[in-house]
């Protein structure tokens, strides 16, 4: 049987139809980041917008997964995705109409976030679930592809269409999207669906079981700490793209477009090169990988010129892919099914909340040292950690 994901129809399905919605992701979140920054004018209000995107993963991630676990996982995708297409079609109707000042925005958006939230270990638990034990590395890399995809062409059809039709628009867009993806899990001969309900516990027992199996499994706890190093100073800083586009290049949407399809654009080279092999993906290389990631973003706080912005921005989006992807890769292969809902979850959890809380932290730091003061020392704290890190579990050990 042929290792490649694209050879497995329902997989090949379900791709198609979160590369669509995928898309629609990509412009509402660079539409949200540019209306925060066009309504405030504020840095800590670009990043508090940013927290609410991924907080609700923070606080609500856990429950999330224990739910992922113990119901129809094609169910809860259909019912998440229509309450987000309603979500983004009430967010769309109040812009266009006028109606939508930072405050609400941040509360539509932290509704957002808590569905998107409630999806992810769903999403993640899906794929496992569609495809053979020899294709799991090509699905999961392939996904990264057509997310990663996605963040290069969405972010420039983002700024097309808010030039073109303003934010409004953007999240009309965004919310009619999401029915590509309800119609995928329709068309889905395999239902990748949990464990029989006979065989649950205690939805808290389940959780407690679940962070007891994260927690003892060495290379679980490893990868799960060097995502939450990657998203708290390196992601998180990369959410400040919407003021660094504006404050300091001067360029608006079309330089926020530019610099999210850079992004994209190298995470597209790493989501090929994993999913063409892996077998020199260790968790040594994600650690080498987060220290040049650091690095990278501390460049990226210290130049000025638009054209350097966009090479180094396409190297983070290598760099931090890598760790990623190669973090959720390693992860997947190492999970038992049973509990693949929850710990996807911890994952989830730690690589969206880690975002809101760096982009707050960013954002707060922007307010006082500086924007790219602040920048520059989210790279220092992201390499110096990393290595850090590295250091105490190889002494453990």
């Amino acid at each position: 049987m042929s290792r490649s994901a694209l050879r497995n129809r329902d997989y090949v399905i379900y791709l198609a139809g979160a590369t669509i919605s995928l898309h629609g992701l990509w412009i509402y979140r660079v539409a949200l980041g540019w209306f925060a920054w066009e309504l405030s004018g504020s840095e800590l209000w670009v990043g508090i917008v940013a927290f609410t995107q991924f907080a609700p993963a923070v606080l609500l991630g856990p429950i999330f997964g224990v739910l992922a676990d113990r119901f129809d996982r094609r169910a809860a995708s259909i019912l998440i995705n229509t309450l987000s297409l309603i979500n983004m079609l009430v967010l769309g109707s109040l812009t266009l109409l006028g109606y939508v000042d930072i405050q609400l925005l941040a509360l539509l958006s932290l509704m957002q976030g808590t569905l998107d939230g409630a999806h992810a270990p769903v999403r993640m638990s899906i794929v496992p679930n569609l495809v053979h034990a020899d294709q799991l590395y090509s699905a999961i890399a392939l996904t990264s592809v057509s997310f990663n995809l996605s963040r290069f062409v969405g972010p420039a059809l983002a700024g097309l269409v808010i030039a073109l039709g303003g934010v409004g628009t953007a999240f009309v867009i965004n919310g009619i999207s999401y029915l590509s993806m309800i119609a995928a899990m329709f068309a889905l001969r395999q239902n990748p669906s949990s464990n029989p309900v006979d065989r649950r516990k205690h939805p808290w027992v389940e959780l407690i079981e679940g962070a007891r199996y994260a927690l003892s499994r060495p290379l679980i706890r490893s990868l799960l700490v060097l995502a939450a190093l990657g998203s708290v100073f390196g992601r998180g800083a990369l959410e400040m793209m919407p003021a660094f586009a504006d404050a300091v290049f001067g360029g608006g949407a079309a330089a926020l477009a530019g610099l999210t399809s850079a992004v994209g654009a190298g995470a597209v080279v790493a989501g090929i090169a994993l999913s063409r092999g892996t077998r020199w993906l260790t968790i040594k290389a994600v650690e080498a990988g987060l220290i040049v990631a650091g690095l990278l973003v501390v460049t990226l706080g210290m130049i000025d010129r638009f054209e350097a912005a966009i090479g180094v921005a396409a190297l983070l989006g290598v760099t931090l892919s890598v760790c990623g992807v190669g973090s959720q890769i390693l992860l997947q292969a190492q999970v038992d099914d049973e509990v693949r809902g929850r710990v996807s979850s911890f994952w989830g959890m730690i690589v969206f909340g880690g975002t809101s809380l760096g982009s707050l932290a960013v954002g707060a730091a922007a307010s006082i040292l500086g924007l790219q003061n602040a920048v520059v020392a989210a790279g220092v704290l992201c390499a110096g950690a990393t290595i850090l890190n590295a250091r105490t579990a190889s002494q453990t050990q």
